[in-house]
Order: structure tokens, then C-alpha cells, then sequence
């Protein structure tokens, strides 16, 4: 038997087996932007009030790093409660909307909180292994997932006084990861970008 076909993602709800796909493209995708770039093409700043390459990488880091403890600690209570689900997962309109991959999200227009804005100036080699390390551990929390009811189990956001069902928290993970490397990715494809 392959590989592929024994990786954890196979065992899991549909859902989670599309947000499994989605950060595994996303860990790839990331290596391949940044791959050849040296720090100063890292860090260059289409303009002033636009974000890095670095920065959106590191933006998800530090969202991510918050947001992380805060849903396994919500899958851990949804064990001991037995919070499972009742048959198979039917993706929500929410989820539904989330769940894409040929576009990246559409943009909300509303200010990252700042306990999520991303350091600037940081070096590849701190920010790109932190970026894989995270999103594996991402893809540890989706296969904990597995089994639980992603609907009733709600879990609050470190940003403020805000609520989601665990199925809806990891779509908007997959959602604001895509969107920012989209935009590292605008970054790279800009016209003035250094070689």
C-alpha cells in the first residue's frame, strides 16, 4: 500500500479530508514562493502600506501560533463531553463558502486585531520553518478533529468575544491562509520586484 494511500487525511470526514488537501498545498506552495528568495527580496514592500512577503507569512505564524491552542483545547473538552457526530458531516453554507481552491477568499474589510499583526524584518530562515512546523501542527488538529461534531462544538476566538462551530473555525483557517499567500504571491508577480 502507498503512502498516499495510508496519510491520515484518508480516514477523515469530507470536510476535513478538503482542509487536510488545502494546507498540505499550502505548506507546498509557500516553499515554492520563497524557495530562491534572499532576505532583502523577503522583505520588499510593494509600497509602504503594503505587507511583505515576510509579513504575510508571518502574519499567519502569529495567527495561527494564537488560534491553535485555543481549538485543541476545545477538540480535547469535545472528547471528554462526547460531542461527536451523529452520522456522516454535511458541510454548512458557511463551510461551504470557504471551501475553494481555485480562488483565494474574498478580502473582508476589516483591520487584523493587533495581537495578529506580523513582525516586520525577520529573516527566511526564521519565518519559513515556522510556517511548516505550524501547519503541520495544523494537520495534527484536523485528523484530533476527525469524529467530533463540527457544528455543535463551539469554539471562541482569541480576538474577541466571538464563537464558531469547529467546522466553521477550520474553514476560516484554510480561507485566511489561502488569502494571504495569494497575496505573498501578488508580492513576488509585482513589476518592480527586485532580482
Amino acid at each position: 500500500m502507498s503512502t498516499s494511500e495510508t496519510s491520515p487525511k484518508h480516514a477523515l470526514v469530507e470536510e476535513l479530508r478538503d482542509y487536510y488537501e488545502q494546507i498540505e498545498n499550502i505548506k507546498e506552495d509557500a516553499q515554492e514562493l520563497t524557495a530562491i528568495l534572499n532576505d532583502a527580496q523577503f522583505n520588499w514592500r510593494p509600497s509602504p502600506k503594503q505587507w511583505s512577503i515576510s509579513e504575510c507569512l508571518a502574519h499567519l505564524n502569529v495567527v495561527n501560533s494564537k488560534d491553535l491552542p485555543v481549538i485543541s483545547a476545545e477538540i480535547e473538552r469535545g472528547r471528554k463531553a462526547g460531542i461527536t457526530a451523529p452520522g456522516p458531516f454535511r458541510y454548512g453554507a458557511f463551510s461551504k463558502w470557504f471551501v475553494r481552491f481555485m480562488d483565494a477568499p474574498p478580502k473582508f474589510k476589516v483591520r487584523a486585531p493587533k495581537i495578529y499583526l506580523p513582525p516586520a524584518g525577520h529573516q527566511k530562515d526564521e519565518v519559513i520553518p515556522e510556517f511548516l512546523r505550524i501547519h503541520s501542527e495544523i494537520l495534527d488538529v484536523l485528523v484530533k478533529a476527525n469524529g467530533l461534531d463540527l457544528a455543535r462544538l463551539k469554539v471562541p476566538s482569541p480576538a474577541g468575544p466571538f464563537q464558531f462551530g469547529l467546522g466553521q473555525r477550520l474553514a476560516l483557517i484554510a480561507a485566511h491562509d489561502r488569502r494571504h499567500l495569494w497575496q505573498a504571491w501578488q508580492v513576488r508577480k509585482h513589476p518592480e520586484f527586485p532580482v
